[in-house]
């Protein structure tokens, strides 16, 4: 569905068009002259504008460079009488995308929109996406370790699914501690999905302007608030047709939880200050570091739209056998950056393997990067590393502490028990709940549903 503005001072035929093309799914407005249009593209954003050169007052040569420059990115397709043909050969040259000849032939007129839309929106994914299809050995799934092939076993299944259109695919939810690469799990999921020739947006909602979250991820009309002094598209409809990436979502605000809700339930959106629902074909993609349910201000049920399908990153730590790959893997690609040539001795791989990296794989991109120009030799000691002592795997992350129960003779209430062992638990993890749900050997979410069930608050445990 595209949004047409038919400028064309003939009222008969400017009803004609725009019910022909309001019948094939599109919405349109008129004018009977250019001065009219300009003021239409000034309350609102169009996708085409279909021209006709013979108009009162302003002429149609010069509506084409004002249209263009109110908005770049509008397609423009003029008519022509059959007299005019050097005319419209001169609005090509002007930026019009085609001519059609009139008496308007009206399955024409609507094949020659769709051409135009779908040819702007090629231009548009070649220049935003260039260099999309190189390959980037470094963005490559390091899967050593037991964890992150079963990741890799689910991410290869979620990208199988061919579904007919985007919105049709389950929201995905990723979870990790910050570093460990769940923008690199977004990327795969949607490049080596079918919508790899689509539209990949990505977003980071902590970094959104405060109080304007919402215009800038759902657009605005023009007058809609103070400054808004044009319509403006927003980041889910430049993602139309194909993914939409929200990374750090659990600093969205409420606001814009709601209406993130109303998108994936209703597969449509409205402009702040807008008057209709934009129909949107977007398939949703969200990440966080935090656990969702502890996060006061996020909304339970959108928490449960975007549960479908979760996919948990290991920390690196926890994913040992993948450290030497990717510390090679980095090496290389900044000696090729600094025209340098290095290597990792013995005692660096087994420093790195004891590690607790706090930082992930961010961290240990950082790290390579750091030694490559810092080392003295070619060859990377330890010393070279200069890690932290005090972050160890074995000294920071592992749960200290025995759970221990006392039973009654007889009467023993199991509910109580199971609170119980549940608050020791938390305790001795010092209210981390992912800590005690591998001291308890359950799920994370499992561990979370009896927390709640048993009224335990986290502050009780710390």
């Amino acid at each position: 569905m595209a949004q047409i503005l038919i400028v064309e001072d003939e009222e008969l035929l400017a009803k004609s068009i725009s019910r022909y093309l309001t019948g094939r799914g599109n919405d349109c407005f008129t004018a009977g002259s250019a001065e009219d249009g300009l003021k239409s593209l000034e309350k609102m954003q169009m996708d085409v504008a279909l021209l006709d050169l013979q108009l009162p007052g302003m002429s149609g040569l010069e509506a084409i460079q004002k249209f263009r420059a109110q908005d770049p990115h509008l397609v423009v397709i003029i008519s022509t009488a059959h007299g005019t043909m050097a005319a419209a050969v001169e609005a090509m040259r002007n930026g019009a995308s085609d001519f059609l000849r009139k008496p308007l032939d009206m399955e024409e007129v609507a094949l020659s929109v769709e051409r135009a839309i779908a040819n702007a929106r090629i231009r548009q994914k070649i220049s935003y996406y260039h260099d999309r299809d190189a390959v980037h050995e470094e963005d490559a799934l390091i899967c050593n370790s037991s964890k992150m092939k079963e990741v890799a076993t689910f991410l290869e299944k979620i990208t199988s699914m061919s579904l007919p259109h985007p919105s049709d695919y389950p929201p995905i939810l990723i979870l990790g501690e910050t570093g460990t690469g769940k923008d690199l799990i977004a990327r795969t999921a949607h490049y080596q999905s079918h919508l790899s020739d689509e539209a990949f947006i990505e977003v980071n909602c902590s970094t959104l302007p405060k109080g304007l979250e919402e215009a800038e991820l759902f657009g605005f009309e023009k007058g809609s608030f103070t400054g808004a002094g044009s319509s403006k598209r927003g980041l889910f409809e430049a993602a139309q047709g194909g993914t939409m990436f929200l990374n750090e979502i659990g600093d969205l605000t409420p606001e814009a939880q709601v209406k993130l809700l109303q998108v994936i339930e209703r597969k449509t959106l409205r402009r702040i200050g807008g008057l209709r629902d934009i129909p949107l074909d977007v398939r949703i993609i969200a990440a966080t570091n935090r656990d969702l349910l502890d996060t006061r201000n996020f909304r339970e049920d959108l928490y449960f739209r975007l549960h479908n399908l979760t996919i948990n990153i290991p920390p690196l730590r926890e994913r040992k056998e993948d450290i030497g790959r990717l510390s090679e893997l980095f090496l290389k690609q900044f000696c090729r950056k600094y025209s340098v040539e290095k290597t990792l001795s013995d005692d660096a791989r087994r420093a790195m393997a004891a590690y607790s990296w706090p930082g992930n794989v961010r961290e240990l991109r950082q790290l390579m990067e750091r030694v490559t120009f810092l080392s003295p030799s070619p060859e990377v000691s330890e010393p070279d590393l200069n890690l932290p002592e005090s972050k160890f795997v074995e000294a920071a992350y592992a749960p200290t502490g025995e759970i221990t129960v006392t039973l009654p003779e007889r009467g023993v209430d199991i509910e109580a028990l199971e609170r119980a062992v549940i608050l020791q638990a938390l305790q001795s993890c010092k209210g981390n709940v992912s800590l005690a749900a591998r001291k308890l050997s359950m799920g994370r979410e499992a561990l979370r549903y009896r927390i709640k069930k048993h009224g335990i608050s986290i502050t009780e445990s710390i």
